[in-house]
């Protein structure tokens, strides 16, 4: 793993593994799988499937073992496998939000060794996770900064990786990049151009929300939903709860750092939930909502486009 300083002007990319990117990409979550193949001459997307889990398949986590029925999930690849009209390929794979830690640090300086920076971040995840398995492994990006310098860092478990890779394995689909949804999302915004905003990605089990301030990451924060949430009928009741997490996080960044957001950028990463949710958000939210989707110039429907679009920002 070599060190590597990106400004939020780039793509921030390959963040477990340090390949070219590939041209074939997938995200497993709690509610579906879905897959993308770009023709690798003008990266435009080919083929791309959605499908939806019948029953409990996946239980994202950080601790333990994802793959709950690996029979179905099986099934499913197979089926959007038959779609992309793929096999035998390099490919990079978006694990659920909720089976990897993201953290951003500070610091005043770093050293030049690879290994002696990732002793350091290994020990600041500790002191956020106690009891952090041994085998955990990070990932960094250095981003530019006009101040101290600022680093990105993913930690997840060698054995919940390799559990993703060994199932792709079986499809003869080598996984060259492993990467994190909201962070997919993040390459999607022109963070130099947009400047003070924040970054929602919702999913059936949890929400993810990442601060930009001033151009530069400013937090991330990781929150699952407790099993009354997700099992709320009341459709306002339920997403209302969602709206009070996003106020709350926005009105302490803007405590904190002195600035007003401009805009928060949402993805709705349940399928179902559609324009309702996201009128409800713009209805109550102190900002401007927009929904990420709308950064992608693809021709296919924006549901679609909504579902896809952290694997879009990871290959594309």
């Amino acid at each position: 793993m070599k060190e590597k300083t990106v400004s939020l002007k780039n793509n921030i990319k390959n963040f477990f593994t340090r390949h070219p990117v590939p041209h074939i990409g997938f995200q497993i979550s709690s509610s579906f799988i879905s897959g993308i193949r770009v023709s690798p001459p003008d990266r435009k997307v080919r083929n791309h499937f959605i499908l939806p889990f019948e029953g409990d398949v996946i239980h994202p986590s950080f601790y333990k073992r994802n793959m709950k029925d690996p029979k179905e999930l099986e099934e499913k690849l197979k089926q959007g496998l038959a779609r992309l009209r793929v096999s035998d390929e390099k490919i990079a794979v978006l694990l659920p939000e909720l089976a990897q830690k993201a953290f951003v640090f500070s610091f005043d300086s770093m050293p030049n060794s690879v290994r002696e920076i990732e002793k350091i971040l290994l020990f600041r995840v500790k002191k956020q996770i106690p009891m952090l398995p041994e085998d955990t492994r990070v990932s960094f990006a250095i981003l530019d900064s006009n101040a101290k310098k600022k680093v990105l860092v993913t930690a997840a478990r060698d054995s919940v990786v390799k559990e993703y890779e060994d199932f792709f394995g079986r499809f003869r689909l080598r996984t060259r990049v492993v990467g994190v949804p909201s962070f997919g999302l993040l390459n999607l915004i022109d963070c130099a151009r947009e400047k003070d905003f924040m970054l929602i990605d919702v999913e059936k089990d949890s929400f993810s929300l990442i601060a930009v301030i001033k151009s530069e990451v400013a937090l991330y924060r990781q929150k699952p939903f407790a099993e009354d949430f997700r099992a709320q009928n009341d459709f306002d009741q339920r997403w209302m709860g969602v709206v009070q997490e996003i106020e709350n996080t926005a009105n302490f960044i803007e405590d904190k750092e002195k600035r007003k957001m401009d805009c928060f950028w949402v993805r709705l990463g349940v399928q179902g939930s559609g324009p309702a949710a996201l009128n409800l958000l713009k209805e109550h939210c102190h900002c401007p909502v927009k929904p990420v989707e709308s950064r992608l110039k693809l021709g296919i429907p924006s549901k679609d486009k909504e579902i896809l679009s952290p694997i879009v920002g990871q290959i594309l």
